[in-house]
């Protein structure tokens, strides 16, 4: 055979054509595969005529082997068939040998197939040499007897094509017994020409002592008259030259002649070369066993050492085998889990994963990789990293623990999520924190504002109320300038409740908390809220009793109640309902910044039917001057008054609200120790004046020139003597020179030595004179301990001015705010 034998595979899986291919190329065969996966490129290449053997899988997805053998036979009946199949079972077996099939492999011992494959070979090659040689002699003979004459020529050229194919011809007759070799033969075994080689000489000079007797028996087995007529043996010869030992292969036949006579005829073919590789093939193919039976210790090793689980599954899920980690690590005994599906071991989550997974490969994917949950014998689940595969018509699996693994990246999740909240919490500090901040700036503003329309106020208002008393005086005023001094009035007292209000929102007004019931309150402003709210709006009261008392400035009290109620009614377009309620609640840690400190509370909650806020707007809300109203309908100060009022008071503000139902405004004011107690009634300028003359003399202390004339003149108006000094400096020098001074008016923002200093060096100086402050703007911290009837706030009202100099001058008790 010249060149590679090639041998067409039919196979359709690529795995099982590579390790088919690895064992032929490691028993070192020359041979070329050509590739078969499908029916049509089966039958395609049966048109080769170069096929030398065929090499088939019993079971395919469109043809079967059986079939594949037929169409074989058909096409190239000389050529040898060889099944390598997974199926097992000797009828299988049996039933494709009758068939025609040359041999039959399983792929599970593939260690067989090159010598499976180098046997076909060799008996394909003989047969096709047998029928040559005898197609050989057939010719010889005929050509005897029809022509004597080419006899010769045959010879010749039988001789010639014996020396091509390095083989001789030999004749033995038992009778003698004669042996006649050919040059051919006698070339082969290094004869001298011309030697007399008879059998005897023969059979002890050149056969190798070890095949004399093979030799001897196989002659005379081919000459028995009912035995066998072909001869087909291999022996080895010694050659004569050099002793070198030599393979021949002996083929030939029996001829019986009419007399009873036998005679054998036929080749011998030097396979020295054949045999010497045949050899080295087998060599190779023991060391290839011994390399294979080494892996699969190696393997073995690791099956059983291994602390990952292991596992070969049926289709149907069943385990085919099992590793000795099933155990160790789960505490299943083989036997156990050998009858039991891998989904009645996995978590009830998980299966549905894993049946993805391996649906996927069922699809065509390579690899599946999951995390799936395995129960252990005593119930407790572990995580499981698997990679499976299929190959053969089952899945074949490794699975990591991963339970500590996955615990870690638990823990460490929760503590992502626990630094996610931190810093959510953080960034909520720091917004409250900037809005905090923010209203603190905007309320110095304010303050600041608020304390320049003081003292403008307080000069408007004070030659409004001297121009009103003189015009009285004199009887000669005229209506329409009464009017005008009305609107005057109206105007400027608007302009200061304004300037409370800004002062409420920045917590730098002068407050007279006073220990009150807030029921109380409610009750005296229902009739007036309910005037405020008309005729359309439901007003109702919801009043905890017994209720704890509160500290808190009556007047702001009742001022925030009807700003609430105000609000509530712009927030209901028609009709609706309005409710306020008061409550005891203790509050936990605020959540947010209006909101006050842990404690116990007395509650005024304000609710109403109306439209309720966005969430926008409710961020919005206590920031001043910010408002949903119209232009001119609205300042934005109401809300930020009440926030401004209940943080000065030691409470705070809480907004409840939902777009389309309603709004709740809760007013926390601090609970009080101590008796409720009664507010004073009024008393009026023609009670504080009573018709005489007082005889008091006043300091008045102003920087501010215009503030101080008119200040001067409205005490002047109510029946005081007044001297005046535009600094604390000034004042202390009259002071030193006048000694019929009874009370000092100062004004407690001044440059230089404002009216704190001034009174501070009055007591050291003057221990018994009276003082009293002046101030559109104060420091609450450097007032603290003043009592509060010693501080009036601009701007100046007649009545309140004569009462509290009245009080002070009568030496009336004080109270210190705190």
């Amino acid at each position: 055979m010249n060149g590679p034998a090639r041998v067409l595979l039919l196979e359709d899986s690529d795995i099982d054509t590579e390790l088919i291919c690895t064992y032929l190329q490691r028993a070192q065969m020359p041979i070329e595969v050509v590739r078969a996966a499908r029916r049509g490129e089966f039958l395609a290449a049966l048109q080769r005529t170069d096929i030398d053997l065929v090499l088939a899988d019993y079971s395919l997805p469109d043809f079967d082997g059986i079939a594949a053998l037929k169409q074989a036979r058909e096409k190239l009946p000389d050529v040898p068939f060889v099944f390598v199949s997974g199926v097992v079972g000797e009828d299988v077996a049996t039933d494709a040998l009758r068939q025609g099939a040359t041999d039959y492999v399983l792929k599970r011992n593939l260690a067989r197939l090159p010598k499976a494959v180098e046997r076909a070979l060799a008996e394909a090659h003989e047969r096709m040499r047998r029928r040559d040689a005898e197609a050989a002699l057939g010719a010889s003979e005929a050509t005897a007897r029809l022509a004597l004459e080419r006899q010769r020529q045959a010879e010749v050229l039988f001789r010639l094509a014996a020396e091509a194919a390095n083989m001789g011809v030999w004749e033995f007759d038992p009778d003698g017994p004669r042996l006649w070799i050919d040059d051919g033969l006698r070339r082969i075994a290094d004869i001298p020409p011309g030697a007399q080689v008879d059998y005897a000489y023969f059979v002890s000079q050149v056969v190798h002592p070890d095949d004399r007797v093979l030799f001897e028996q196989s002659l005379a087995a081919a000459l028995v008259p009912d035995g066998r007529p072909e001869l087909e043996f291999e022996h080895r010869v010694i050659t004569l030259a050099d002793e070198r030992v030599r393979w021949l292969a002996i083929a030939g036949r029996r001829f019986d002649s009419d007399d009873g006579g036998s005679r054998l005829v036929g080749t011998a073919r030097d396979v020295t070369g054949q045999r010497r590789k045949g050899e080295a093939l087998r060599r190779l193919n023991e060391a290839l066993g011994e390399r294979v039976e080494q892996r699969t210790r190696e393997r073995d090793r690791i099956w059983n050492l291994s602390a990952d689980l292991m596992a070969v599954w049926r289709p149907d899920g069943t385990p085919e085998a099992l590793n000795p980690a099933w155990e160790s690590l789960l505490g299943w005994p083989a036997a156990e889990v050998m009858s039991q599906a891998i989904v009645d071991l996995l978590h009830p989550a998980d299966v549905a994963v894993t049946r993805t997974a391996m649906d996927t490969l069922g699809a065509g994917a390579g690899t599946a990789r999951f995390d799936s949950r395995v129960r252990s014998r005593d119930g407790s689940y572990r995580w499981i990293r698997w990679a499976v595969r299929p190959d053969a018509g089952y899945f074949y699996a490794i699975g990591r623990d991963v339970t500590e693994e996955r615990a870690a990246a638990d823990e460490l999740a929760a503590t992502n999520e626990e630094l996610k909240q931190q810093i959510e919490e953080r960034s909520r500090v720091e917004a409250t924190l900037q809005q905090m901040q923010r209203l603190e700036a905007v309320g110095q503003l304010t303050s600041g504002v608020a304390h320049d329309f003081n003292n403008l106020l307080t000069v408007v208002l004070s030659n409004i109320s001297l121009i009103r008393r003189l015009l009285n005086q004199g009887g000669t005023a005229d209506e329409r300038v009464l009017k005008r001094l009305d609107s005057m009035q109206s105007a400027a007292e608007r302009g200061a409740k304004l300037t409370a209000q800004m002062l409420a929102f920045s917590r730098r007004q002068r407050l007279e908390p006073q220990v009150i019931d807030l029921n109380d309150t409610v009750l005296a402003l229902r009739d007036l809220l309910q005037s405020t709210m008309g005729g359309s709006v439901r007003l109702a009261t919801e009043l905890t009793r017994p209720l704890w008392p509160a500290l808190v400035d009556v007047t702001q009290m009742e001022l925030i109640v009807l700003n609430l109620a105000i609000n509530a009614r712009d927030a209901m377009e028609v009709g609706g309902s309005l409710t306020v309620r008061t409550a005891n609640v203790t509050l936990g840690p605020p959540e947010r910044p209006e909101e006050p400190e842990a404690g116990d509370y007395v509650a005024l909650t304000v609710s109403d039917t109306g439209s309720g806020m966005t969430p926008e707007v409710l961020a919005k809300a206590f920031e001043p001057f910010f408002t949903t109203k119209e232009v001119g309908k609205g300042s934005g100060l109401g809300l930020a008054q009440v926030y401004g009022f209940a943080k000065q008071s030691g409470g705070g503000v809480r907004i409840d609200t939902q777009p389309g139902v309603g709004t709740s405004v809760h007013v926390f004011m601090p609970r009080a120790e101590g008796e409720v107690r009664q507010r004073e009634p009024e008393v009026t300028q023609h009670g504080l004046l009573d018709g005489h003359e007082p005889s008091h003399t006043l300091l008045l202390v102003d920087d501010d020139p215009a503030v101080r004339d008119a200040t001067s003149s409205m005490l002047r108006a109510i029946g005081y003597r007044v001297i005046e000094a535009g600094s604390g400096g000034a004042a202390l020098e009259l002071l030193a020179r006048r000694k019929d001074i009874e009370l000092v008016l100062a004004d407690f923002a001044m440059p230089g030595m404002n009216g704190a200093e001034l009174v501070r060096l009055l007591k050291l100086s003057h221990p018994h004179l009276k003082t009293m402050f002046l101030t559109g703007f104060v420091d609450l911290a450097a007032l603290k301990d003043i009592p509060e009837e010693q501080v009036l706030q601009k701007p100046l009202r007649d009545e309140e001015l004569a009462r509290r100099l009245r009080r002070a001058l009568r030496g009336g008790p004080s109270r210190t705010l705190n």
